[in-house]
């Protein structure tokens, strides 16, 4: 009867839990065995190292050692099992096992925007948490940190748990909700020393509640002890928690520090690498809202999300006097904003780092929608814009979705390599793409038959640069037969930089023109690109999961003499 009253009662989260982990779950070995994704490889490549001899020491820094003992571990488990025979976790089963967890943490997410959204009390109508989880799980960018095993779904996670726990804090004091929050903060940092900023929302009712003692309470001194003990009690667990998750942060400091300290100085811009090029000349805040939010979130959720953000912020100037009625909106907010500008003026603006501001979105759509809905009176309409809306702000994640549920375009593109282009053909296509073209796709596994090709993976990137470059790239043009273009990655950063890398400016220029003498015969898009154009998006939003591959084939035979003259022609 028991279970019988909470079905009832949940039917509606539960079906948009099923939802979500049906997205989730599904298309998990996505290009599995390969692995097109560096993050995802430099981890499942520390798991493989993680030896008891060594003491579990991953060697590798850039991020802390949780979600690689969560998978190693995860492993071991299941190698408990009596019919599974692998002795020793390889990479593709550990990229499995951080794809589980991002997957899992991914559906935590969803559930959390649900429980914030009841806590925040915009409506009594408990359609709109439901509607907030239901955006939630249909959010591109939420969709795609969820298939790929790195930290960003954790991190989410974290952070939307310490903002639900300090809802709870501000409400009651209890020692529980500052343990718990302790746990969290601990796993947080022990997933990515940068997670020190989700201490934000655990602060602001701490301070909230010390000024109130200060200001009201006659018991002065015992309930500051008390609010001291707790604090303390947090401390303690949170650094314990990072020991344990993460405990070469400490066993080797000086690698962790050396390492943080590179990375560091690569997001601030202070080193230049070739995979940070696309953020020269870019600027903050206009980049995220051009590049970033709109695809990541869908344009739907975006504008909606926006328009919350204005709203609520209006509804807390109004009642700025009557602070504790929106002090849930102070709580998100200021974690919102604080996370927000710690990452915005970075020079280096990955859709990752952005990524635990997606779940906020969700909320605020759903406090826009409220507020909106709340200043009509025909119910009927309502209901009718309501569906509509809905419709076209889940659209972008089921049309995303469909990258996981689909053959991997570089699959696609293969097959039709191996089928169209013949054997010993000469191609040349671009390094930097972590897997080359052609690759052998699964259902082409074990054929003998398969045709070979002399392939060049050519440096584009330091072409500029290296001056022994450019001669190799033009014999490598004259003896040629195709070209491919496996994604945007080198173009799409360096067209708009001309004065600073003349010489792939001028190649890409040519090539697409014709001028070269090679023309496309091919190109693959996911659908997803086709639809949204998201190829335009920041480029680790789609390189690594679904990028256009473009094919070019030799129509008119040139010498090198004259492939020379034309990179000195102007276009």
């Amino acid at each position: 009867m028991l279970m019988k009253s909470f079905l009832s009662k949940n039917w509606r989260l539960l079906s948009i839990l099923t939802l979500s982990a049906f997205i989730r779950f599904g298309g998990l070995s996505w290009c599995l065995p390969y692995i097109p994704h560096p993050d995802e490889w430099n981890m499942a490549s520390a798991i493989t190292r993680l030896d008891w001899k060594e003491k579990l020491n991953p060697h590798f820094f850039a991020y802390g050692q949780f979600p690689l003992y969560l998978a190693y571990f995860s492993s071991l488990i299941y190698n408990l099992i009596p019919w599974i025979k692998i002795q020793r976790i390889d990479i593709p089963e550990a990229i499995f096992f951080l794809r589980f967890w991002s997957s899992l943490a991914g559906i935590g997410t969803v559930y959390l925007v649900y429980l914030i959204s009841q806590e925040l009390n915009f409506s009594r109508n408990q359609k709109w948490p439901l509607l907030a989880a239901l955006l939630a799980a249909f959010t591109p960018g939420l969709i795609q940190i969820s298939h790929f095993g790195t930290t960003e779904a954790f991190l989410s996670l974290f952070l939307l748990f310490l903002i639900y726990l300090s809802f709870k804090i501000q409400k009651t004091l209890q020692p529980k909700y500052f343990f718990l929050s302790g746990i969290v903060l601990g796993l947080s940092l022990g997933t990515k020393i940068s997670a020190l900023t989700f201490a934000v929302p655990i602060i602001i009712p701490l301070i909230a509640c010390l000024k109130k003692i200060l200001i009201k309470d006659k018991e002065k001194l015992s309930k500051l002890l008390g609010l001291s003990v707790k604090f303390i009690l947090l401390l303690l667990v949170a650094t314990l928690t990072t020991a344990i998750s993460s405990p070469h942060l400490i066993l080797s400091f000086s690698q962790t520090k050396s390492t943080l300290f590179y990375e560091t100085r690569v997001a601030t811009g202070q080193v230049l690498v070739f995979y940070t090029r696309q953020f020269l000349k870019t600027t903050p805040i206009l980049f995220q809202a051009e590049k970033t939010f709109p695809f990541a979130l869908g344009w739907p959720i975006f504008i909606l999300g926006t328009g919350g953000i204005v709203l609520s912020l209006i509804e807390i100037v109004k009642n700025f006097k009557n602070r504790s009625k929106n002090f849930t909106f102070y709580i998100l907010h200021f974690t919102f904003w604080s996370y927000f500008f710690s990452q915005a003026f970075l020079f280096c603006k990955w859709t990752r780092f952005a990524a635990p501001l997606f779940p906020f979105f969700a909320v605020w759509s759903t406090i826009f929608l409220s507020k909106a809905s709340s200043l009509l009176k025909d119910r009927k309409l309502i209901r009718i814009s309501l569906v509509l809306i809905v419709i076209c702000s889940v659209l972008p994640g089921i049309i995303f979705s469909s990258v996981y549920f689909s053959p991997d375009i570089r699959f696609t593109a293969s097959e039709w390599i191996f089928k169209n282009i013949p054997e010993k053909s000469k191609i040349i296509y671009d390094t930097g793409n972590v897997i080359d073209l052609p690759l052998v796709p699964p259902s082409l596994k074990g054929k003998a038959d398969l045709p070979v090709y002399s392939t060049v993976s050519f440096d584009f990137y330091n072409l500029d640069e290296n001056k022994e470059l450019f001669p190799k790239l033009l014999n490598y043009l004259e003896s040629s037969d195709y070209i491919i273009v496996p994604s945007r990655r080198i173009f799409g950063n360096h067209l708009r930089l001309p004065e600073q890398f003349p010489k792939t400016t001028k190649y890409y220029s040519l090539l697409f023109s014709g001028k070269l003498g090679f023309t496309q015969i091919k190109e693959f898009a996911p659908f997803t690109s086709q639809v949204f154009g998201d190829e335009n998006a920041e480029e680790t939003f789609s390189v690594f999961d679904h990028p256009t591959i473009r094919i070019f084939q030799k129509e008119v035979k040139l010498e090198s003499k004259q492939y020379e003259k034309l990179f000195s022609l102007p276009i």
